[in-house]
């Protein structure tokens, strides 16, 4: 199974900022520069410059950004599904996945994108891993990003930063079927529904019956 151990770090920097997140963002910055150096090098201003805040002001900047009046959510099942009962069948087999892995979710839901992040990082089951990767996780990044469109936000960058890990380690050559349409991410649709092909995984994946 590929090493993925790098989602936690990537995970840390999309939690509820606190005393720790310097050290957060320098292992986020060293991991960036070693697989994607021009990026690091794009990146590190604006995170340096996001770094100098007081964490106060952080949490204030993390608040608006993904709670009050959001510009996006962090909960990537209701960014795909909204309410819809798909978010609560992802949410039942993510759970069973979480404890499987021994992931600690704390206060928020197995779909909150930390907690999804973790689980990348310490699942054993390779085909689950592509699946997560590909077919939930990754479009549900690239929507994210779309609500950012027109607004400059350090959390866009993040995302993007993200994103293209995940594109690199979830090339999903064996799910294509299950891709999103690229008119998804065309920024009218509030949530990001799957193509008929990508129905929590109810024909490729019912062997794992993850989703």
């Amino acid at each position: 199974m590929k090493d993925l151990s790098h989602y936690k770090t990537l995970a840390d920097m999309f939690r509820y900022p606190d005393e720790n997140q310097a050290g957060y963002t320098h292992k986020f910055l060293a991991l960036v520069a070693e697989n994607f150096p021009e990026r690091a090098k794009m990146i590190k201003p604006l995170v340096d410059r996001h770094l100098e805040l007081p964490t106060a002001a952080q949490q204030e900047y993390y608040m608006k950004t993904f709670d009050v009046q959001a510009t996006c959510y962090l909960d990537i099942g209701y960014m795909m599904f909204g309410e819809d009962y798909k978010r609560g069948q992802l949410l039942v087999n993510l759970q069973s996945e979480h404890q499987a892995a021994g992931v600690d979710c704390g206060s928020e839901l197995g779909d909150h994108l930390p907690n999804v992040l973790m689980l990348l990082s310490k699942t054993n089951d390779p085909d689950f891993a592509e699946e997560l990767g590909f077919i939930i996780t990754t479009p549900a990044v690239g929507f994210m990003i779309t609500k950012f469109k027109g607004i400059n936000n350090y959390y866009k960058d993040i995302l993007e930063t993200l994103l293209a890990f995940l594109r690199r380690d979830f090339p999903g050559e064996h799910l294509a079927e299950y891709a999103i349409p690229e008119e998804a991410f065309d920024g009218k649709n509030e949530f990001l529904m799957p193509s008929p092909h990508a129905e929590i995984c109810n024909t490729h994946c019912k062997k794992h019956k993850k989703y």
